[in-house]
């Protein structure tokens, strides 16, 4: 006898999910008519309005059109369904290389964008100039270079001077870093210099390129390291339960229970012992061999867990030694052992001064100013080094979330259901990597600043989207400190310091280029110098 659930399902598959048929047929007794007839109704029901909403758009997995064709793809490329909010001026190339290792901070938008979009910031206030104007406008802001490098910059560019200030800035690297070669020298070819032209017929084999002893180790070594979240569980269960001589099952649940945290797993483990009296809590620590250096190593571990923990694992010291570590990373370092003085980024009231050497509650200040620098300031006096624990558990977080919905999408394949599991997943991981970012910009600020004067910041360490924000608002926050004598103190300029780029994978920096082209466009008056830039004041229009 054929089941009336399969009857159901060819008729409606068509229209309805397989998932959702089950789902409500399930709730009815088939093999009787009357329920089968209600289950009927209802399927009938939910598929009258399934072609209007096809035709609207409408896509019930919570996805996005566009998106449902990556979900087979792997964790790197699903990585660009979630996005950071869009900004005015795009970087080239996204990150300087000394910040930002995750590719957290490069997610796409959920409407990948076009290589036009992606494209550098472009400045457009020297359209309405004529040829003239761009050349002297350019000279005041490299004057490191000829006349003729500008003249040239700009015919090579046919007129726009977007284009001009990218190979005036190259122009100026080299000429700054004694890479640019000069007159005949650069015409020079030496003797043993191979032609680029080819013989007719004749082809050149390519020699085979070998990798020394130790890039081939260091290929192998990555081979081995855990390529995803699973494995990484694994190893982690395994670790535990071989020190603490018990099952991987019973730590499997712990470990899941706690988010995958290895340290919480061992903890509880710990705390189960203690409660049921198994420790010897009349034995003194120092009794046990290494204990005593161990407690002074890992001071802010409690007595009774190392306590524990070389009872359980006894006479196997090295056991004791690896679960110690463990702890000793769960619970961390307390702040004022790294840095043996207490720090807080709230202003003190030695402190509370502004870069110009004006105090907060001075009266010179008039309220155009207050208002500025309110909207300037950081959104709340966090402590710097909680706010970096916090931006590398949501990290962890946000990798973690965008693991399981991989794994969701890819049993989706076999099973349906798991296709809303991974659209749970998926968005989840966007709240994530949206206070991620917010988190690490609030970073950002905090590392400019504790090496800011009142006329100078130094943008290495952040990347190019949080180099862009705070150059402008720093400047603006320097120009509004300025007072009455504005003309005259804007000579002295203000200092934003970007590095040349040595560090960078290919000798350029992106920071350079879009800090550059950001405050230009935003109006500021600047002066090209060695990997910085000096602000005079603003540009007249």
């Amino acid at each position: 006898m054929e089941d009336p659930s399969a009857k159901l399902v060819d008729e409606l598959c068509s229209l309805l999910d397989e998932a959702t048929i089950l789902s409500i047929c399930s709730d009815y007794d088939l093999a009787k008519p009357q329920q089968f007839d209600k289950a009927r109704s209802i399927l009938l029901s939910l598929s009258k309005d399934v072609e209007v909403e096809e035709a609207t758009g409408f896509n019930p997995s919570g996805l996005g059109v566009n998106q449902v064709v990556d979900i087979t793809q792997d964790i790197p490329d699903e990585l660009d369904v979630h996005g950071e909010p869009d900004s005015d001026l795009k970087s080239s190339d996204g990150l300087s290389t000394t910040t930002e290792s995750s590719r957290s901070q490069s997610c796409v938008s959920a409407t990948s964008s076009t290589p036009e979009e992606s494209s550098a910031s472009r400045v457009t206030v020297f359209d309405e100039l004529t040829d003239a104007e761009k050349e002297s406008q350019l000279l005041e802001m490299f004057t490191s270079l000829k006349p003729i490098d500008v003249k040239l910059a700009l015919r090579n560019s046919k007129g726009d001077a977007s284009v001009a200030i990218d190979e005036l800035l190259n122009t100026e690297f080299l000429e700054q870093t004694g890479q640019r070669v000069k007159g005949i020298d650069a015409f020079y070819v030496p003797d043993n210099a191979t032609s680029s032209k080819r013989k007719r017929g004749t082809k050149k084999k390519a020699a085979p390129v070998r990798l020394p002893k130790s890039s081939n180790r260091n290929l192998k070594d990555l081979s081995e390291e855990p390529n995803n979240h699973e494995e990484t569980s694994r190893r982690d269960i395994a670790y535990v339960a071989e020190r603490l001589n018990t099952t991987e099952i019973e730590i499997s649940s712990i470990y899941f229970r706690h988010n995958s945290s290895m340290g919480a797993t061992v903890v509880e483990i710990l705390e189960n012992y203690l409660r049921l009296g198994m420790d010897s809590s009349d034995r003194a620590l120092f009794t046990f061999p290494g204990a005593e250096e161990q407690a002074a190593k890992y001071s802010w571990v409690p007595a009774e867990y190392l306590r524990t923990i070389f009872e359980i694992t006894s006479p196997k010291h090295q056991f004791a030694l690896d679960l110690i570590g463990v702890l000793g990373d769960y619970f961390e370092k307390p702040a004022y052992l790294k840095y043996e003085v207490a720090y807080n980024v709230a202003a003190s009231k030695d402190h509370g001064l502004l870069e110009g050497g004006t105090s907060i509650n001075s009266p010179k200040l008039n309220p155009s100013n207050a208002a500025h620098r309110k909207t300037a300031a950081l959104p709340h006096p966090l402590d710097f080094q909680f706010s970096t624990n916090s931006s590398t558990d949501l990290a962890a977080s946000r990798d973690r979330l965008y693991a399981s919905a991989s794994s969701a999408y890819k049993r989706a394949r076999s099973d349906p259901l798991f296709r809303q599991v991974g659209s749970v997943y998926a968005e989840r991981a966007r709240e994530q990597a949206k206070i991620h970012r917010q988190m690490s910009s609030v970073e950002a600020g905090y590392h400019v600043d504790s090496t800011a004067t009142s006329d100078m910041i130094d943008l290495h360490g952040v990347t190019v989207q949080d180099g862009v924000d705070i150059a402008i608002s720093r400047v603006w926050k320097w120009w509004n400190t300025l007072g009455e004598d504005r003309a005259r103190k804007a000579r002295e300029g203000f200092t934003v310091i970007t590095g040349l780029g040595r560090h960078s994978a290919d000798g350029k920096s992106r920071l350079r280029a879009n800090v550059f082209k950001a405050l230009v466009a935003d109006g500021w008056k600047i002066e090209v110098l060695t990997g910085q830039y000096l602000v005079t004041g603003r540009r007249l229009r």
